[in-house]
Order: structure tokens, then C-alpha cells, then sequence
């Protein structure tokens, strides 16, 4: 047994053959126990970045410590400390719980196998590389928009909607688009959908970038917010690509008609978006839909003499009644190419 070669090889035996007490059998045996404590304790201490020894607490050590302390945290215990105790308290309880999985003995009763599971068929590489050679229809294209139909553009104030005007800039992404497919072919290719421009009444949303319109094509410090309280169905059209300001026609109000601003971001002023003259099954211009808005009313604009839009203005019509000396003088910069003389025009429709 393994308690009697401990007694034997201990010598824990009385010269007469019989078995020593409890208490004497541990006197013998306490010396060497401690001993040997002593030499485990000393080969596991370590030393830290200060020279001091460190060695881990024993069961024991951690047992007296947690009981020992009270019951209630005082404020003068630190972060730290309560950290540590926080941890040493899991660190039993890890261990009771783990002591107590495997004194648990397993179920009796036979153990039966599980079923080898079938094994997977063989994949077919042409199934994988044509589905994988798929690519997805734009709505527009497929099938489903011919049952369905298209999705309709539902803009606030919508006036109009262009799908045929192609513009330099718009030309300019395709080449930039065809250019990456050349050069990166073996890349996925990214979905470009197709977009309209169309044509709205102005909404607050559109003010950020009309603001930064109009400062870059006539002079800082304009702002149009008070359109939105004079008839803005009726006096502004804005032009305007996927989420992009592209262009702003503005009228003072439906009493006056005077055309304030008209300007279209560079990029997009030689596609016709101001000035293009449509059938009016297809009007989508804004100069257009401005005149058209304000039917039987003179409509009337200052412009420079210098500038080419002037002919914009003759192929619709105006007609200039007056030479204003100076009249840019406050708004241009002294180092502009526009001239500070205008022209007074007018659109009579009376």
C-alpha cells in the first residue's frame, strides 16, 4: 500500500514493529516536508526590475489573505490592490472549479461510435468558373425592368429630366474609366451606372454648393438662401447630375423677372445646359424652363458687353435697351477680363 512504504521507508515504525500515532508519524515527516517546501519556494522565486524576490502565493497564502480581509472595501484601498484581489479571488475559484470537474467520474454504459459522415462529391470546375464568369445586369438593362419598368427619379420640385446631353466632363470620367480597364484588366471592374441630368427647383440642400458656384464664376460673398422664400418653384432652376450642382438659374421674383444669376460649373458649360434650345416635349434647359415658368412677363438681365453670353441671350430673343457705364464696378476684381459695362437686356413677351 502507498501509505505503508511511506511509514517503512520514513522509518515511522516503533522499534517494537507497531504503528506510530498521527501526531508522532508527522513529527517525523514535518522536517523533511518543510525542507523540501523551502527548496521548491527557492527555485521558483524570481527576481524584478528592482532586485526584489518574487515568487507566486501559495494556496494557503492566498486562502489567509482573502479571509483576512474585510468585508466592506475601505476608500483608502487603491485600484491596484483591489485589481489583485479581485484576481487572486477568481484564480481560487477558477481552480475549486476546475478540482471539482475531475473529481466528477464519467457515466457508465456503453459508448456507441458515430456514423462516418458521407463523403463530399467531387466538385465540378466548370459549374465554378461560370458562375464565377457572371456578371450583374444594370437594372435599366435587365429583364426585370421590362416587367417592372424603370425606377422612376423622384426629386423634390422635379422639373425635367435629360438623358441624352453628353458633357466634356461626362466624356472625361469614361476616358479616365476606359483607361483603367486597359491598364488593370485583370482587376474586378467597378459599376458605373448611367445618370441623367435633371433639372429642379431649388431646395435647401443644393445652397453649400450653389454658394461655391457662384463665387467661382462671378464674385465672393453671394448668397441666395432668400430664393427659397420668393417662389422658388417658379423663379430658380437647378441643374444638377447624379448629387452634383452642375448649373443655377435664378429670377428676383415672379412681379419683377429679372434673371440675377445664370452660370454652370465649369466642366459643363459647352454642353448646352444653359442655352439649349429643345422642342418643348423635351424643354430641360434652364434658361428654357425659366421663360417658360413665367409666361407673358418681360423678362430682363444685365450682362456684360465683353462676354459671350450675349449670344446665348440673342438666339432667345432679348434684345438690348440700355448701356450701364460701370455697372460691375463694386463686384469684379480690378484684374478681371470681364468688362464693368453692361448691357441692360430684355425678353418682351407682352
Amino acid at each position: 500500500m502507498f501509505f505503508e512504504s511511506i511509514l517503512v521507508q520514513g522509518g515511522c515504525r516503533s522499534p517494537s514493529g507497531d504503528d506510530l500515532s498521527f501526531d508522532e508519524l508527522f513529527d517525523n515527516l514535518l522536517p523533511q516536508y518543510l525542507q523540501t517546501r523551502a527548496k521548491l519556494q527557492e527555485e521558483a522565486t524570481q527576481l524584478d526590475e528592482n532586485g526584489n524576490k518574487l515568487r507566486l502565493l501559495t494556496r494557503l497564502e492566498v486562502s489567509a489573505l482573502l479571509n483576512d480581509l474585510p468585508t466592506s472595501v475601505e476608500d483608502t484601498t487603491s485600484v491596484s490592490e483591489l485589481i489583485a484581489i479581485r484576481k487572486l479571488g477568481l484564480d481560487r475559484e477558477r481552480r475549486r472549479a476546475m478540482e471539482h470537474g475531475r473529481s466528477m467520474g464519467t457515466t457508465g454504459g456503453p459508448v456507441t461510435p458515430l456514423s462516418q459522415p458521407p463523403s463530399p462529391s467531387p466538385v465540378n470546375l466548370q459549374v465554378l468558373d461560370a458562375l464565377n464568369g457572371l456578371k450583374t445586369t444594370p437594372f435599366e438593362n435587365s429583364f426585370a425592368s421590362r416587367l417592372q419598368g424603370t425606377r422612376a427619379i423622384n426629386l423634390p420640385g422635379l422639373i425635367a429630366v435629360d438623358w441624352e446631353t453628353i458633357t466634356p466632363w461626362m466624356d472625361l470620367m469614361n476616358d479616365v474609366r476606359d483607361h483603367y480597364k486597359l491598364a488593370h484588366a485583370d482587376r474586378e471592374q467597378p459599376m458605373e451606372s448611367r445618370a441623367p441630368i435633371t433639372y429642379t427647383s431649388l431646395q435647401a440642400g443644393h445652397l453649400p454648393q450653389i454658394h461655391d458656384l457662384l463665387e467661382r464664376v462671378f464674385w465672393s460673398g453671394i448668397d441666395v438662401s432668400d430664393a427659397l422664400e420668393y417662389w422658388p418653384e417658379q423663379c430658380t432652376v437647378v441643374a444638377i447630375y447624379k448629387k452634383l450642382v452642375v448649373g443655377i438659374a435664378i429670377l428676383s421674383s415672379p412681379r419683377e423677372t429679372y434673371i440675377t444669376y445664370l452660370a454652370v460649373k465649369a466642366g459643363w458649360d459647352k454642353s448646352q445646359i444653359a442655352s439649349r434650345l429643345f422642342d418643348p416635349v423635351e424643354s430641360r434647359t434652364m434658361l428654357y424652363h425659366l421663360i417658360t415658368l413665367n409666361p407673358n412677363k418681360d423678362i430682363t438681365l444685365h450682362v456684360s458687353t465683353n462676354s459671350s453670353a450675349m449670344l446665348l441671350y440673342n438666339r432667345f430673343g432679348f434684345k438690348a435697351e440700355e448701356f450701364v457705364a460701370g455697372f460691375y464696378d463694386n463686384y469684379l476684381d480690378p484684374i478681371s477680363r470681364s468688362s464693368k459695362n453692361a448691357f441692360r437686356l430684355r425678353l418682351r413677351q407682352q
